[in-house]
């Protein structure tokens, strides 16, 4: 099939937002032709990557897939009007580089966050009538909701205009591709067909994400070499709750055989380093981002991992793409979450799960977890190697993905 993959995050942008080059890099991997249609890097940080400048159009080809760039207004910082500015400039731009430098394709296939990302897709359909599919990685209006960006006044107005388009794009769309179980029954209770409703989760880039046997080398080369070390590797954001470390790390600062380390960056992250130099933490170490091809050797430095969230109605629906990474890199959990990830953690057996926003019970897991012997932390990351393999291997993912994008599927559902 010639598939045209939309999404504002693409390569060589880190974190979560190099979840579409792997799917992408999958389906081309499987002798379809893809065709990415994406904006210029500048996620997490906001700040254009080197060696890119926004231009009215780019092309890029590598690892067997067609890049599209479109320009947007480069921003990811926690202003409402910024943050929207930038979703918007990309919807719109990438609307006219779809009619204008996308081939003909047999379907569409939308990495869906933020949820303009389906205007593009919408054009392709109005214009040229290309079927399309949603893969909802974050329901909205949900999460500009939760997230905290707007006041109370402007939230329920924007709230009404965001359901409205939500659900027209749910009507268009051929099928809609959701990444969590809850989605699932979410969008259910919203009206969507079940017939159009598939769960596809995620899975990790398994060539990045493996298990690692060289934690001494790699604790070493982060500077918590000798000490136990709960690890956050990921975005800094809002949502992500961090400040639950810090004061995690504030309760055991007593501690000095226990390290906590902040891999990454984000709007969050001078915040988070101020609190940590007036609470004057030696526990605390932070880390810059690192380059994807290194990230099995920077989580094999963490004896355990940490996947937090705050408990919004939103994130008890949310399996986050770090927590497939983490099952895949075979590292013991600690899960400051509730809902659908809190049931993979502990039904795996890949670690404890405490109250979100809990700094106590965060506090409490480390020791819990410092105080088991190599056997048994081993046992937890073999664990979460197998949970992964059984219900996230990329193989599987992909036949759930050919299966819904099949020439039998096409035909808009309005």
């Amino acid at each position: 099939m010639r598939i045209a993959y939309i999404s504002q995050w693409f390569d060589p942008e880190q974190g979560s937002a190099a979840l579409p080059g792997v799917i992408a890099r999958a389906l081309a991997n499987r002798g379809h032709e893809v065709h990415v249609l994406t904006g210029f890097p500048n996620y997490p940080d906001g700040k254009l990557y080197p060696g890119y400048s926004v231009r009215a159009y780019q092309r890029e080809s590598f690892d067997g897939v067609v890049v599209h760039r479109a320009p947007l207004w480069v921003n990811h910082d926690d202003s409402a009007l910024r943050r929207a500015g930038n979703y918007l400039t990309f919807a719109g731009a990438a609307s006219l580089v779809a009619l204008s430098r996308l081939p003909e394709v047999d379907v569409a296939w939308v990495h869906s966050t933020p949820a303009t990302t389906a205007m593009p897709a919408l054009a392709l359909q109005s214009r040229r009538g290309t079927p399309f599919v949603l893969h909802v990685q974050d329901l909205w209006p949900d999460t500009v909701t939760a997230s905290g960006f707007l006041s109370s006044s402007r939230a329920s107005a924007v709230e009404r205009g965001l359901h409205r388009f939500c659900d027209f794009t749910y009507r268009r769309a051929r099928h809609v591709a959701v990444t969590a179980p809850g989605m699932a029954e979410r969008l259910l209770q919203r009206g969507v067909p079940g017939e159009k409703v598939s769960y596809v989760p995620n899975w990790a880039d398994e060539s990045a994400f493996r298990p690692l046997h060289a934690r001494d080398q790699a604790k070493k080369s982060l500077g918590v070499d000798g000490r136990f070390t709960v690890m956050y590797a990921g975005n800094f954001g809002e949502f992500q709750s961090l400040d639950t470390i810090v004061r995690a790390a504030e309760r055991l600062r007593h501690r000095q055989d226990i390290a906590f380390v902040l891999v990454g960056g984000g709007v969050e992250e001078s915040r988070l380093k101020k609190a940590v130099s007036s609470a004057a933490l030696s526990n605390v170490v932070f880390v810059p981002s690192q380059p994807f091809d290194r990230m099995a050797h920077v989580l094999a430095a963490g004896d355990v991992q940490v996947i937090s969230l705050r408990d919004r109605p939103l994130s008890r629906t949310t399996l986050p793409s770090k927590l497939q990474a983490t099952l895949a890199a075979g590292r013991p959990l600690i899960g400051a979450i509730a809902g659908d990830a809190a049931r993979v953690i502990l039904d795996s057996g890949a670690g404890l799960c405490v109250t979100p926003g809990s700094d106590a019970e965060m506090a409490a897991a480390a020791e819990q977890l410092a105080a088991l012997s190599p056997g048994d932390l081993e046992a937890m990351g073999v664990a979460a190697r197998s949970h992964y393999e059984q219900t996230y291997a990329e193989q599987a993912a992909l036949d759930r993905i050919e299966a819904i994008l099949s020439p039998s599927r096409q035909g808009v559902l309005a």
